[in-house]
């Protein structure tokens, strides 16, 4: 009877024993954690990589230490928390912290805890890393021995070629410099950098009749460009007037260049004979006016007499000439047609 309770007891207690050990095995299998560095011995300042490495079930929840843990005598440099990343069935968190010390001597960083709870269970349970060993040196002294002797001034011998090459770049610094001041006063004043040769200017009439030869000549009527045809011809007068009396007739409308004409006191014939060239212009231009063939050869006489009439001839009086008689002689007076 005795040996049969014996028997019984001891078969409660190795169940008892595995059931245990399988607990703590199922418990050891769901987290664990490893602490590194990547290097035990240095020199003082120098870095060291402190990682703290948690492997566990995606079940379980796990705080990791954080920025503020107590390192002993390290100080934490930088905090950087990796984001978990999954690997035969575990998740794997890590935290690396970057520390260093300016002691001299033996260290230990101390074992830091994480905190965890497991499935189905609200009770907040401990894991600890083991503590590190770090051994910190002082910057080795040179292997010459100890500090010597300031030795005496050396005199250097003058490098006269080097000394040449830089007087050369300091002058040619200055040139570089002067001709910038050079370009900018120039393109301030809107003048060339360099003199330019000047130019012999064609009296205004002249231009206006080979311009007005050139236009007569094209195929722009042919071609159907009628817009195009009354803008040219209407530049070419417009720049005569301008050159012919100093007024902006290019920029100017219609109206306001009669009245600068006016006002300028131009004859009153000259000014009528713009004024119906103009308006004619302006009517193709901006109204859409389709003009007659008629209207085409018109306008074109009316540009030769309107520069044939105000032509400024020096010693001698305007001649008033046929339009006619102007296109046959290339925009010629009679005295130039018989000169040429």
């Amino acid at each position: 009877m005795f040996q049969q309770r014996s028997f019984c007891t001891i078969a409660f207690i190795i169940l008892n024993l595995s059931i245990v050990t399988w607990a703590l095995y199922a418990e050891g299998s769901k987290i664990a954690i490893e602490s590194s560095v990547d290097r035990s011995k240095i020199t003082i300042g120098d870095l060291i990589k402190y990682t703290v490495t948690v492997t566990r079930d995606e079940s379980v929840k796990v705080q990791l230490p954080g920025l503020a843990e107590n390192l002993g005598g390290f100080e934490i440099r930088d905090y950087h928390v990796y984001e978990p990343q999954k690997q035969d069935g575990k998740l794997i968190d890590k935290v690396e912290y970057t520390i260093s010390t300016f002691d001299i001597g033996e260290f230990e960083i101390p074992p830091l805890t994480i905190f965890y709870t497991l499935p189905g269970d609200t009770t907040r349970q401990a894991l600890r890393t083991e503590p590190i060993k770090i051994v910190v040196e002082s910057v080795k002294p040179s292997e010459a021995g100890d500090i010597k002797d300031i030795k005496p001034q050396v005199e250097v011998p003058r490098n006269w070629r080097r000394i040449i090459l830089f007087a050369s770049a300091g002058v040619l610094v200055v040139l570089l410099i002067l001709g910038v001041i050079y370009y900018l006063k120039k393109r301030r004043a809107g003048e060339p950098l360099f003199p330019a040769k000047p130019e012999i200017l064609r009296p205004p009439h002249e231009v206006a009749f080979e311009e007005l030869e050139q236009l007569k000549n094209s195929d722009l009527l042919q071609k159907g460009e009628i817009k195009l045809y009354y803008i040219r011809i209407s530049d070419i007068i417009r720049r005569y007037i301008e050159g012919r009396y100093q007024i902006p007739a290019i920029e100017m409308t219609t109206t306001d260049l009669l009245q600068n004409m006016h006002q300028a006191e131009i004859d009153e014939g000259h000014i009528q004979l713009v004024q119906q060239f103009l308006e004619l212009c302006d009517l193709v231009k901006f109204a859409k006016y389709i003009p007659t063939d008629e209207e085409n050869v018109t306008i074109l006489q009316q540009a030769y007499t309107i520069v044939d009439q105000t032509k400024w001839v020096e010693g001698a009086e305007p001649v008033a000439e046929s339009a006619e008689a102007v296109m046959e002689n290339g925009g010629s007076s009679p005295e130039e047609a018989q000169e040429i």
